[in-house]
């Protein structure tokens, strides 16, 4: 899920032994594949940028695969001073909403974009799996891999994800865990910078726990009436780069209040 402008595996359970169990782990796709059959889930998402210091948010919701909606509220503990956010995401089409404002539209350009899958569809791109401690697995995860890998209908979907983040040549770092259904119930992700994305280029690293839970549960969502047309995401992208370059925002705040880099 995306704060706007603002995962044991499958098969063996680890034993500690740092055994590799394969660089296309169908084990690892057959987790995200069992959580998203389940329907839905309800979520917990921490987001910290690393070095730490420049961004960190937590959100909590439910997202309902099965109808491609979710719906969630985002705390932003930096940068400071950020309003808390709820947020309904319908598709590729996402709503927000502050404290006593009206509703922002923006359409991310996918289910892919807009939803968990996000984070999770970087069990696509497996290309390496060690058992760890506790039923935990350690992974490497290759974004142009998990494009190949997904499931067709996801494919253009996934790949414009990972293009908006500036990810599609990236590799990623993670560990994972699975449920006795073989559902994904943590997975936690360490993601490099973003090259070309569609904020740019982006130095900072980021660090990101997905916690999920109460399975097939029923999730009552729908998008709000009258909320106006979506802005893409693009768009909103462009403005915000024009900003920057007139010089009405120099990037992120730091927590000590140095400009990034300092």
């Amino acid at each position: 899920m995306t704060a706007i402008v603002r995962l044991r595996t499958a098969g063996r359970a680890g034993q500690g032994t740092g055994e590799p169990v394969g660089t296309d782990d169908a084990g690892l796709i057959a987790a995200v594949e069992a959580t998203v059959d389940a329907g839905t889930a309800y979520f917990e998402m921490e987001l910290v940028s690393e070095p730490p210091g420049f961004a960190r948010f937590r959100s909590h919701g439910v997202c309902d695969f099965a109808h491609r909606r979710a719906a969630s509220r985002t705390v932003t503990d930096l940068p400071a001073d950020v309003p808390e956010i709820f947020q309904i995401a319908d598709g590729g089409v996402v709503y927000s909403q502050e404290p006593g404002d009206g509703w922002h539209v923006l359409d991310m350009g996918g289910w892919g974009s807009a939803s968990l899958l996000a984070v999770l569809g970087w069990l696509y791109g497996v290309v390496d799996a060690r058992a760890g401690d506790g039923g935990e697995h350690h992974v490497t995860m290759s974004a142009r891999r998990a494009v190949e890998n997904c499931p067709e209908p996801l494919r253009e979907e996934l790949r414009t994800a990972f293009q908006q983040a500036g990810h599609l040549d990236a590799v990623a770092t993670g560990r994972v865990r699975t449920d006795g259904a073989n559902r994904v119930t943590e997975c936690r992700l360490e993601l490099p910078g973003g090259e070309n994305g569609l904020f740019g280029t982006v130095d900072l690293r980021s660090r990101i726990t997905l916690v999920l839970s109460d399975f097939g549960e029923p999730a009552h969502i729908r998008p709000p009436d009258a909320a106006g047309p979506a802005q893409p995401i693009g768009d909103l992208a462009e403005e915000v780069l024009r900003h920057a370059e007139d010089g009405e925002g120099d990037g992120p705040a730091r927590e000590d209040g140095a400009a990034p880099g300092g």
